[in-house]
C-alpha cells in the first residue's frame, strides 16, 4: 500500500461507505495516515450492535465512545466539506417503551459536542447531515441550528432529524440552498424564522415536523 501513489489511495479513502473504517486505515499504514488527511467527506453512523455493547456491564468498556471517534475523524482532517452523522435505522426505531436512556452519549445534536468539532472545518463545510437519537433528543431542545449559522457561511445544505430544535440566535445563512427537518420538533414562529433566515432555499422538505399547524409534511423545489 505504501507504494501506491497518493491520489490513488486517496481515491480509495474517499469512496470508504463508513468513515469508521478510514479510522482503521489510519492505523494500517504511514500512507494511509498521511493521506487520510485529504478525504472532504466524512460518514459515521451508530449502530444498534455498537449501541447495545456500549450498554453492556462486560463490553462496554471496550467500546470507544462514539463522539470521540468522531471528533478525532474531524480533527485529523484538513479539508472535511461534508459531514454525515448519525444512527443506523433500528436505533431510530427505539422508543421509550423499548428502553430508558438518560445519558448523552448519542444526543448529535448537542451544541456542547458540536461546537467541539464544527468550527475547526466551517470555513469549507458546505453540506451536513445529522441524524440525532430521539430518546436522547427529544427532551433536550437544541440550539444548532444559531450554531451552524454562525460559523457555517458557506454551506449549501443542511439536514436535521430526530431532534427538538431552538432558533434563538440563528442568522441568516444567504447561501443555503437546501434544508431538510425531518422528525422535528418545532413550533410554527420558529418556522417562520427560518424561512427569513434562508431566504435562497431552492429545496425545503419538512417531513413530520412536530407542533406545527396545518401540514407536517411538505416540499418545495424551485
Amino acid at each position: 500500500m505504501d507504494d501506491l501513489p497518493p491520489i490513488l489511495i486517496l481515491e480509495i479513502l474517499s469512496r470508504l461507505s463508513d468513515s469508521a473504517d478510514l479510522a482503521r486505515c489510519r492505523v494500517a499504514s504511514k500512507a494511509l495516515n498521511t493521506v487520510s488527511a485529504e478525504v472532504r467527506s466524512i460518514n459515521l453512523y451508530c449502530s444498534f450492535d455498537r449501541y447495545t455493547k456500549s450498554r453492556s456491564p462486560e463490553t462496554k468498556s471496550l467500546v470507544t465512545p462514539f463522539k470521540k471517534i468522531f471528533v478525532n475523524l474531524v480533527s485529523r482532517s484538513r479539508l472535511t466539506e461534508s459531514v454525515s452523522l448519525g444512527v443506523e435505522k433500528p436505533l431510530r426505531g427505539l422508543s421509550y417503551d423499548d428502553v430508558e436512556d438518560e445519558s448523552d452519549d448519542l444526543h448529535l445534536t448537542d451544541v456542547d459536542f458540536v461546537g467541539d468539532w464544527l468550527p475547526s472545518v466551517a470555513g469549507q463545510m458546505r453540506s451536513i447531515s445529522i441524524s440525532d437519537f430521539w430518546i436522547q433528543s427529544c427532551w433536550r431542545r437544541s440550539k444548532i441550528l444559531s450554531l451552524i449559522s454562525s460559523c457555517c457561511h458557506s454551506l449549501l445544505e443542511l439536514e436535521l432529524k430526530n431532534a427538538w430544535l431552538s432558533v434563538d440566535g440563528l442568522i441568516g445563512m444567504p447561501m443555503l440552498t437546501s434544508l431538510t427537518l425531518e422528525y422535528i420538533r418545532l413550533d410554527d414562529e420558529d418556522l417562520n424564522k427560518v424561512n427569513d433566515c434562508f431566504p435562497s432555499l431552492q429545496v425545503l422538505n419538512l417531513i413530520g415536523v412536530g407542533g406545527l399547524n396545518g401540514t407536517q409534511n411538505s416540499s418545495l423545489a424551485t
